[in-house]
């Protein structure tokens, strides 16, 4: 091995380990509460309230389904100066669509060093958590079966419970509102922040309201609430007023004044220095200038969820008062972004090293050589590059504002889960491989105009010796790709993290998700990677360094979603509105698909120049873009491929 293979492998794995070690001081503390991540199932789950029953004396009710086959994954912290002595709030985070309980990373850590004892749950669909477990808890996704759970804990107080969600777990929230706040109900949730997607807010009835000092956040750039409720002028807007209406049916005004508590009774005076709202009842509208997925990724959003709680739970007793503005959960964020760093770095050194392994010896092809590459100041070179570069960039830009929302009406149901992020990803990217094709038989088309006798063979680096190369092609980029995530998987498993930078994660999914996502979702992955690699090849000159020409492939993978973010972005700051309403969740997932394309480009390069096998490349990148992309997702549990 060589020796810069060597530092570079040591740097991965040193980013990886020192990210898992980071986040795990951060979300417990510094070890000073207990962190435990629990995958069980709902008959488990009651099993574990009624044991907890019997050793506190309490007498929580299980009003969730119980069931032996479905899986329920959640993590609980519990600070040290939780215990059945002294009893603290609990608070059940609840995390967006698409995503992990692990994105909710801001809030909780920030909750626990507060005192407050957390759980952070994986919605049904989502993460470990079994697509039924909606069924079995009353369609609040998990949320009544966590919630009745943290009641049960002999260190919490039963009658102090809170929860949050963001985006669709703002969902979560609701129904697990609606579920346990009733007329005659004992269990009953005491406080929620609804931070980002505030949509089910319009549902709430006094009843539900009664007893909960709620904390609504319509963020002013939420690219979701622009539509539903036009962010922009939302407390000037009759829906403001009747949210208002639901706990202060007096309230009379045209406008609801930001940062106000609304009671039965009327407006009381904000406490103060952790202290819990004088009132039992009481709902607080804010309208930060902050979009969606902000609200968990800036201190506005968690000084929102920590003053909420503070607001309608108090300070845990035997905890001091820490003000909302004093956080650090952006450290936290740092860690994780080195493990993203250090999993993305991995493919390099593991590319190197498994291709010179005798096994692996047979997918090595012979690189052309250097002079007999085309040159870069050619005019047919040049043209043939401009024209397939725009118009890919065009194609790219068009099909994507235009595809990504209709993919669940393009995609098979029955066949794939309706989950617009795999979906709306996965349809482009067949989309872009169709055209890559396409483009570069025109390049072709080009070069031959410009000299008709030049041997020109677009296709010449697809070349392989045999079918027995592709299969060992194949197992190789399985090999690397695995070997990618065994630092995932540790720390999932050992640590409780996994490697993110807001929704942008790598994470591990539970077994049974893999052959799904192998069989249906991958090879819409590898219909874009596996031309893309071969365009890649294609755009190398004897007169140019690889870095250079590799740039330039970076450029036109990533620049079309770069445009459409700065004009959809550009837009929504300067109007209030989406320049595409349709498009507000392509948008968001964009800021993780472009650094995805720039990567692409120099890993393609990578992997080509060291094996010549641009199938090698092409399976190597599909297969990281994919799972990326969905082992974090809504999916479904079925074992039936239908075809």
């Amino acid at each position: 091995m060589k020796k810069s293979i060597k530092i570079v492998l040591c740097i991965a794995l040193a980013l990886c380990l020192l990210s898992m070690l980071g986040t795990a001081a951060m979300q417990s503390n510094w070890f000073k509460a207990s962190v435990k991540t629990y995958n069980v199932t709902t008959a488990e789950l009651a099993g574990m309230i009624r044991d907890n029953n019997k050793a506190t004396g309490k007498d929580i009710q299980v009003t969730f389904t119980e069931d032996a086959n479905a899986n329920f994954c959640f993590m609980t912290m519990i600070p040290k100066t939780a215990t059945a002595q002294n009893p603290a709030p609990a608070v059940i985070c609840i995390h967006g669509g698409a995503n992990t309980k692990e994105m909710q990373l801001n809030g909780y850590i920030e909750l626990v060093r507060r005192g407050f004892v957390v759980i952070s749950m994986d919605m049904a669909e989502h993460g470990h958590t079994y697509a039924a477990i909606n069924g079995l808890t009353q369609e609040s996704y998990g949320a009544l079966a966590a919630v009745e759970y943290a009641m049960s804990l002999p260190c919490v107080d039963e009658t102090k419970i809170g929860v949050t969600g963001h985006s669709m777990g703002n969902q979560a929230c609701y129904y697990a509102i609606a579920a346990m706040n009733t007329e005659d109900s004992t269990q009953r949730i005491a406080a929620w922040v609804e931070g980002a997607g505030s949509l089910y807010s319009i549902f709430m009835t006094p009843e539900q309201a009664r007893n909960v000092i709620w904390t609504m956040s319509v963020d002013l750039y939420d690219e979701f609430d622009t539509t539903y409720f036009n962010s922009a002028t939302i407390l000037h807007e009759p829906t403001a007023v009747g949210i208002v209406q639901t706990v202060y049916p007096a309230f009379a005004e045209k406008e609801v004044t930001p940062g106000v508590f609304y009671t039965p009774d009327g407006v009381v005076e904000a406490p103060n220095n952790g202290q819990k709202v004088d009132a039992d009842t009481a709902f607080l509208m804010l309208n930060p200038p902050i979009t969606h997925p902000m609200f968990h990724f800036t201190k506005t959003g968690t000084a929102i969820t920590v003053n909420g709680f503070y607001n309608g739970l108090g300070t845990p007793a035997g905890n001091s008062y820490i003000p909302a503005e004093k956080q650090v959960w952006p450290v936290a964020v740092c860690f994780e972004l080195l493990g993203l760093i250090g999993f993305f770095m991995l493919l390099f050194p593991l590319v190197a090293i498994l291709a010179d392994k005798k096994a692996f010896a047979g997918i090595k092809r012979a690189l052309p050589e250097k002079e007999s590459l085309p040159s870069a100041k050619s005019p047919a070179e040049i043209v043939a590059w401009v024209v397939t570069a725009v118009l890919s960039v065009w194609f790219a830009f068009v099909t994507y504002i235009k595809y990504y929302p209709l993919a669940n009406n393009v995609l098979d149901p029955s066949v794939y889960a309706v989950n617009d992020v795999p979906n709306g990803i996965g349809f482009w990217s067949v989309l872009c491989g169709v055209f890559a094709v396409v483009m570069i038989l025109l390049g072709w088309l080009i070069k031959k105009i410009f000299n008709r006798k030049a041997e020109i063979k677009p296709f010449a680096n697809a070349g392989l010796d045999s079918l027995s190369q592709f299969f060992l092609t194949v197992l190789y980029a399985l090999c690397v790709v695995a070997l990618m995530y065994v630092p995932v998987i540790i720390a999932r498993y050992v640590f409780n993290a996994d490697f993110r930078i807001c929704s942008f994660v790598v994470a591990w999914p539970p077994l049974e998700k893999l052959p799904i996502i192998i069989v249906k979702y991958l090879p819409l992955w590898l219909a874009f990677y596996i031309p893309n690699a071969l365009a890649n090849a294609n755009t190398r000159y004897r007169d140019l360094p690889d870095w250079v020409s590799a740039l330039a492939c970076a450029v036109v993978n990533g620049i079309a979603l770069v445009i459409f973010l700065f004009i959809q972005y550009g837009t929504l700051f300067r109007t209030g509105a989406l320049w595409n309403s349709t498009a507000a969740m392509a948008g968001i997932v964009a800021f993780a698909v472009v650094p995805c394309l720039f990567y692409a480009a120099f890993s393609a390069r990578y992997i080509y120049k060291k094996t010549g096998n641009i199938w090698a490349a092409g399976l190597i990148n599909g297969a990281v873009m994919c799972f990326a992309t969905t082992f974090a997702t809504r999916y479904m549990t079925d074992f039936i491929i239908n075809f």
